[in-house]
């Protein structure tokens, strides 16, 4: 039976609520600087698929980045 130190269970968890609230954040600010750029009625259509990409993409870096952190040790 492997026993995991509970300090890194909990401290997981609270990575998981900042890199969340970080790719908010971060998904936030590319899409106003997307809609800054782009005029069109066209590129304003596709903002959705820009913030979920942008959130998606943050977050799961920052899940690979805990795995490596949690692995490597």
């Amino acid at each position: 039976m492997v026993i995991v130190n509970p300090w890194i269970t909990l401290l997981s968890f609270v990575y998981f609520i900042v890199a969340g609230f970080g790719a908010f954040i971060f998904s936030r600010f590319i899409v106003e600087k997307y809609l800054e750029f782009f005029k069109s009625r066209f590129f304003k259509f596709l903002e959705p698929v820009v913030g979920i990409s942008s959130f998606s993409t943050f977050f799961g870096g920052a899940l690979i980045l805990l795995y490596y952190m949690l692995t490597m040790s």
